[in-house]
This record gives C-alpha cells, sequence and structure tokens, in this order.
C-alpha cells in the first residue's frame, strides 16, 4: 500500500526534478517508510513513490521498480510504482516459477511485473487483490496504467497535449498544476448536494482531471490516449438451495480472510456491532485458533486486536455489543470513544481529506485509524461491502417493487416485515420509513399500470461508468447500484483517504471478486428474506458467529452523530461557518437559506438525522476552498469552472 506519481512529458523534454519531487512528496503520508524517484531524462518521463511497507521489509521491495531487476541499465525494460496489494501474490509466484522465472524479492510487487512479462494484461484477471499501477515500458515507449476491479486503491490522471500527470490523489495533481486551476462545477454540485455520485464516473473535483475508473486499463503513447475496460461483472453458476448457498459463501469468506492475513506487519480487525465486520472477526479467530486450513501460508501476523469506535450516550453507540463479540473471540478490543471534535481538531481532520467530504462520517473513520497506527498496527480487515450487495442499507422500495413485479405477496409481506424490524431511535424509525416506501411503491406501481413510469433523474452532466445488467429485478438492480455507483464507491473513498491519512492499509474480504460475483448471481430472496437482509450472509454464519450478532435486525450504520453534535458541541463553528460571506453568498447553493434552516435545526423538539445530514456539505466545502486560497500563498484563487 503506498502512493504514486508520474508524469510524462509527451515531447520527450526531461522532466523537472522539482516537479516529480512535488508530485511525490504531496503523497507522502501514504506512504511514511520509504521514498523512491526514477527519472528518464532521454524519454521525459519520471515516476515516484511513496512506499508502506507491508509485503518484504527490505530494501528489495524498493519502488520504482524494475524488470527484469538483474539486467544492466541499458538492459532493463519496464519500470513500475504500485499501489495496493495482489493477496494470491504466492501463487502467481510459483506458476511463475514453473515458467522459469526468477525472483530476488519477496513482494508482491515483482510478482506482477513477472506477471506483465509472461501474461500482458491478461494477467489481471488471475489477480485477487486491489490495486493502481503505472508500467513503464522502455521498448514500446508506452504507458499502461490499471485499477482494480471495483476501484477499491485510486487513480487519477491529467493529459493535455502536451504532458501526462497521474497520482494517487487528486491534491497531488492540484499541486503542480496550480492553485488558479479551474474546479469542475459539476461535481462540485454533486458533493454539496451530499451525493456519493461522483466518484462513480471518471470526474474529479478539478476540472479535466480524471479519475481510472475500477476494472479500467489506460494506454498512453505520445500520440495515443485509449481508455478501456478490462473488467464487467459476469453471472456465476451457483446453488439451488439457500443451505448450499451459505455453505459456498462461507468458503469463499474463509478463503479471502486467510488471503487478506499475509503480511510482514501486524494485522488487526476494525469492529462494529453488526453482522459485517462481526463475520470477519469470527472467521479470522476460528483460522488463527487452527480452526481453518491454512496450508500453504507463508506468514500471518494478526493480533488478535480489534477496534471499535464508539458514541458514547448516542444512539449509533455499538461498544456494548462489540464487547461481547470480542469475549466470546477471546481477543483484545480497543475502544475509541469519538467524542465531539474541538474545531480545531476537526480542521486538522478536513486538511487530510482530498477534497471536500460529503458527510461529517468521514471524522470518527479518521480517528478510528489514528488510533490504529498509534497502536503499532499498519493493516487491518473491515466489513465494507454487504450492506450494498445484501440489501442492509434499507433499499425498502425496491425489494417491495420486487416483490410486485413478480406477483410474490408472500415476499411482498416478508420485505415489509424485514425492513419494518430494523430498529427505533429517536433519530430513525424504520417502521416510518418503510411505511412511507410502502405508500411511494404503491403510487409508482399504479403510475406505471396507468401508462405513466416515474423515472428518477438526476443531471445529464455526470454519468455512471456502469450499467445495470439485464434481466434484474428492481431490487437487484438497486442492489448493483448501490456496489457500483452509489454509495460504495464515495464509502471507498471515504475509507482509503482516513486510512492512508495515517499510513494504514485497509484490506476488505467482501471485496474479494469471487465474493461480489457470487452474491449478485443468487437470488432477490437469498439476500432480503426470512425475516432478515442479509440472508445468505447470516445463514453462512451459523457456528462461526454468536446469534446475538448474526440474528440481530438492528440496523445502524457507521456515521458521525450529527443531530447531537450539531445542536451541542459544534453549534457555534457550524453558526461561524455559515455566517461567513462566502457561505451566505455561495454560487452552488443558497447559502441564507441553508443558514436559516440551519437555525431552525436547532430549535425543533424532535430532530431526525434525515434533517442533519444536509448541512455538513456545504458547509465543508466553503471551508475547504477558502483553505485553497489560504495555503495558495498569495497565488490566483481557485476558480470555479
Amino acid at each position: 500500500m503506498c502512493g504514486i506519481a508520474g508524469l510524462w512529458n509527451l515531447d520527450k523534454t526531461p522532466v523537472p526534478a522539482s516537479d516529480i519531487d512535488l508530485l511525490t512528496d504531496a503523497l507522502a503520508h501514504r506512504g511514511p517508510d520509504g521514498r523512491g524517484i526514477w527519472n528518464d531524462t532521454s524519454t521525459g518521463i519520471a515516476l515516484g513513490h511513496r512506499r508502506l511497507s507491508i509485503l518484504d521489509l527490505s530494501d528489495a521491495g524498493h519502488q520504482p521498480m524494475r524488470f527484469p531487476a538483474d539486467a544492466a541499465d541499458a538492459a532493463e525494460r519496464y519500470w513500475m510504482v504500485f499501489n495496493g496489494e495482489i493477496y494470491n501474490f504466492i501463487e502467481l509466484k510459483s506458476d511463475l516459477e514453473k515458467e522459469g522465472y526468477r525472483f530476488r524479492s519477496d513482494s508482491d510487487t515483482e510478482v506482477v511485473l513477472a506477471a506483465y512479462h509472461a501474461w500482458g494484461e491478461a494477467m489481471l484477471h488471475r489477480f485477487n487483490g486491489m490495486w493502481a499501477m503505472a508500467i513503464y515500458d522502455k521498448e514500446t515507449q508506452a504507458l499502461f496504467l490499471s485499477r482494480d476491479r471495483f476501484g477499491v486503491k485510486p487513480l487519477y490522471y491529467y493529459h493535455d497535449e502536451y504532458r501526462f500527470i497521474f497520482a494517487s490523489e487528486v491534491q497531488a495533481i492540484h499541486k503542480l498544476l496550480g492553485a488558479s486551476h479551474r474546479l469542475n462545477a459539476d461535481v462540485i454540485g454533486d458533493v454539496v448536494c451530499g451525493s456519493f455520485f461522483n466518484h462513480a464516473t471518471d470526474e474529479t473535483y478539478l476540472q479535466g482531471v480524471k479519475s481510472l475508473t475500477g476494472g479500467y486499463n489506460l494506454h498512453i503513447r505520445p500520440s495515443h490516449f485509449e481508455a478501456k475496460a478490462w473488467y464487467q461483472f459476469k453471472p456465476v453458476p451457483v446453488p439451488d438451495t439457500l443451505t448450499l448457498q451459505a455453505a459456498a459463501l462461507r468458503t469463499l469468506v474463509e478463503d479471502a480472510c486467510a488471503l487478506r492475513l499475509r503480511s510482514d506487519v501486524p494485522i488487526g480487525t476494525c469492529l462494529s456491532g453488526g453482522v459485517d465486520s462481526g463475520s470477519i472477526a469470527a472467521v479470522i479467530n476460528r483460522k488463527s485458533s487452527g480452526g481453518l486450513d491454512a496450508s500453504g501460508e507463508r506468514f500471518s501476523n494478526y493480533t488478535h486486536r480489534a477496534f471499535c469506535a464508539a458514541f458514547p450516550n448516542t444512539p449509533i453507540d455499538e461498544r456494548a455489543a462489540a464487547e461481547k463479540l470480542v469475549a466470546q473471540l477471546r481477543g483484545r478490543l480497543d475502544v475509541i470513544d469519538i467524542l465531539p471534535p474541538t474545531p480545531e481538531e476537526l480542521e486538522i481532520a478536513m486538511r487530510s481529506c482530498d477534497g471536500p467530504m460529503h458527510a461529517l462520517a468521514f471524522f470518527p473513520i479518521w480517528k478510528l485509524y489514528r488510533h490504529i497506527k498509534q497502536s503499532g498496527i499498519t493493516v487491518t480487515l473491515d466489513g465494507q461491502g454487504p450492506d450494498e450487495m445484501l440489501g442492509g442499507y434499507r433499499p425498502a422500495a425496491e425489494a417491495l417493487q420486487a416483490a410486485i413485479d413478480t406477483r410474490n405477496l408472500f415476499w411482498l409481506w416478508d420485505v415489509y416485515q424485514t425492513y419494518s424490524a430494523q430498529g427505533e431511535t429517536s433519530q430513525v424509525s424504520s417502521k416510518a420509513m418503510t411505511a412511507t416506501a410502502f405508500v411511494q411503491t404503491l403510487k409508482q406501481t399504479v403510475k406505471r399500470w396507468l401508462g405513466r413510469p416515474f423515472a428518477y433523474t438526476r443531471s445529464a452532466n455526470l454519468q455512471a461508468m456502469r450499467d445495470v445488467p439485464e434481466g434484474f429485478n428492481a431490487l437487484d438492480a438497486s442492489l448493483y447500484q448501490q456496489f457500483f455507483q452509489s454509495p460504495l464507491p464515495g464509502i471507498l473513498n471515504q475509507y482509503d483517504r482516513c486510512s492512508m491519512a495515517h499510513g494504514v492499509e485497509c484490506r476488505m474480504p467482501f471485496m474479494d471478486y469471487r465474493i461480489v460475483e457470487f452474491i449478485f448471481s443468487l437470488p432477490s430472496q437469498s439476500k432480503v428474506g426470512g425475516g432478515y437482509t442479509k440472508r445468505v450472509l447470516r445463514e453462512a454464519m451459523k457456528d462461526v458467529l454468536p446469534d446475538f450478532i448474526r440474528l440481530n435486525k438492528t440496523k445502524l450504520g457507521f456515521n458521525a452523530p450529527i443531530v447531537d453534535w450539531f445542536r451541542g458541541p459544534l453549534k457555534a463553528w457550524m453558526l461561524e461557518q455559515m455566517s461567513a460571506n462566502e457561505f451566505l453568498n455561495a454560487e452552488h447553493f443558497d447559502g441564507k437559506a441553508m443558514k436559516a434552516a440551519f437555525e431552525r435545526f436547532l430549535t425543533v423538539p424532535n430532530p431526525q438525522w434525515n434533517d442533519a445530514w444536509k448541512f455538513w456539505p456545504p458547509v465543508h466545502l466553503v471551508w475547504w476552498q477558502r483553505e485553497l486560497r489560504r495555503t495558495a500563498n498569495g497565488k490566483v484563487e481557485t476558480e470555479v469552472a
């Protein structure tokens, strides 16, 4: 896990050392363990790398890495910078050794280079991992960039007729382009609405700076530029019964966890009171206790330590469930109390973000990973993915619509009962939300029957890069969109920014492509049914995850307790931000109306989370724009396109 960067002057003029240094060092937080630069003045290309040492801590894992590694400078062909992990690199290394390849390191990076030489781009289909990589071929004078199937690791680029720039974060490219570079009005408009959607597009907050889409490759020569998809979801065969489906999923989850325990540095887990992270912790516990076959493993540095973010005296505190689970698993739990931040602490966290965040949820994630790093842990296994794939984020309307479309009244009632039972708090009512969804679904169904279909619309200026597969019902389509469009890409962005701000690698077993393809190939009632969301996962975790977690229907979600904080410790700071002239006269939203709405929110007797979420995005946006001007040191202020 690292930070990567590169700059290619397409007319072959040498890259100034100051430019590649600026680009690379803007990513120092991503790689505190090492720094490397390769600058080829004969071709005008330079690669930069900031290293977070996880596999092979020796100098043999240093990047940029060349291939063949033992060749003289004139004989070497490839140079690469790599961010991420190829979890099955041991098996791939064995395959390559049978083909005659020899290795000087124990890193996955060298395996990737040998695989590229042996198999070309077809290597990507053999990889199980997360990555963003750039490989320069000196023989063909071509640059190849690739991003993993689901875009877990970030990769951004900018090009014009003179040069091509790439980096792991937009802010690094921004530093090179300069403070006067224009912002992307479409993305800024999306962010200020609290939307995650821009992360499913190739657009970023900077005009002309693109995000390489997950599952895409990029080919660059001085006179050629092409982005092309290398991965597309395809259904896989699945068993016919829920019991057999659960058994197959359990095997996949166990293997995904085993692969992600490969590390030369200490590993822990992040843990809430939910079934997703609880499943990961329980499966790893069985493995490390000898209950899961680990034949062929080279190493494991699992520490039996779990880390839980707690929110004392708020409705979203899951401390008690996490403590009970870890006690049964005989592990060690660090509970990090996420208290209301001071303005100073909050602004430190905001400065570590790559642009404005759509939700204040980034702060507890940032603080959690800061504690993890301070505790000597460099890698965590986290539970992202099942909510989006298995109906955890309350797609009640879509599930109800799917039941209506299939004329399945039993499943219709089952879906209604399932989502109505996800919990009641003073700020969120699953009963009220499900009832509202049911009424809206009936209205939309009647409109369709009358020949007046209801359609969701959004700005045509931002387009998702993946279409929903044909044949998916309303629920399956919603889950696919949640995974590939929103909210998951935005959540992955949050976790990458907040973990890498402290130099911690976040591994996600449920993002294993075998699990993703398996789950999306299952029938809908294996996902939501029998009174539960995540039905097949709960069934898979029988006798692994204790039932008080496995069968708990309450859905809290990981977020900041914004209702409590906005009406309490952060009230004065929020009002201060909203009283600034640049907020009141903002271009992309009505600042005066937003401030008036916030003042009303402060006085209502029963404030709801749905009333509070909209206040953060515009506040962070305006603060961030002010910070850009402050750090520009007198340069031209950033403009909006």
